[in-house]
Parts: C-alpha cells; structure tokens; sequence
C-alpha cells in the first residue's frame, strides 16, 4: 500500500528515520545554538539527498517505462515522489 500514496517510500522511510533521531536528540540540545544548527544542517541534508536522488530516480523511471500505460497511470494517481501529498 505504501506506493499507493509516494512513488518512493524507502526515501520516505530514510527521512522519518532521520527526523525521528533528530526530535529524539532534540530533547538533549538545550538552549545552545550548536546542536540545534548540527542538527537542523544534518536534517536538512539528509532531506535534499533523499529528494535530489529521489528525482533522479524519476527521472530514469520515466525514460525506462515511460511509455507502458501502467506506469504512465500509476504516476498520474500517485503524484507525491517522497512526501506524501506533496508534489
């Protein structure tokens, strides 16, 4: 079912992983600034990889199956690459 609402859950899952450890760890930061920036850098990172390589991968989908009417259908329904609801 998870292909049914993003075109690519495992990045879904890398980057729930990674926001779950950084909410985890936030508790720990207190009031410096450091851990907060390390670790927003670290989220924001992880982020644009998971995104950059997820449209890398659409990128290739498209011109691997782009012309079966099921891929071509199934893109139409699930429009979201990573995040769901999001295009």
């Amino acid at each position: 079912w998870s292909y049914t609402i993003c075109r690519h859950p495992n990045y879904l899952g890398e980057i729930l992983f990674w926001a779950g450890l950084f909410g985890a760890g936030s508790v720990s930061f207190g009031k410096s600034i450091v851990p907060w920036a390390c670790g927003g850098l670290g989220l924001w990172g992880i982020l644009s990889i998971m995104l950059g390589a997820s449209a890398g991968l659409d990128k290739k989908q498209a011109e691997k199956y782009g012309e079966q009417p099921d891929y071509v259908e199934w893109k139409r329904k699930v429009s979201s690459s990573v995040i769901p609801f999001f295009k």
